[in-house]
């Protein structure tokens, strides 16, 4: 089965209505043509990038002392799948 669809705000859209039990696994290939395309940043977009990261990184800590990681967080919730 092939599935069309596009990425929009984090989430990939089927363009045509799906009938897939919840569970099911499924493999996204993205078209080299645009994978390609995306390697390349300017300089002033890579400067952003890192600019954006660095604004993350100096965010406090909320839950300072807090050892449990989204690996947990993931493990505890999808065990079962």
């Amino acid at each position: 089965m092939e599935i069309h669809g596009h990425f929009e705000h984090g989430i990939i859209v089927p363009h045509d209505a799906l009938s897939l039990p919840d569970g099911t696994k499924v493999t996204i290939v993205v078209p080299a043509t645009f994978a390609a395309s995306s390697q390349e940043m300017s300089a002033e977009a890579h400067a952003r990038y890192l600019a954006a990261l660095a604004r993350i990184d100096a965010l406090p800590n909320e839950n300072p002392g807090d050892d449990f990681s989204g690996t947990d967080h993931d493990r505890i919730l999808y065990a079962d799948r």
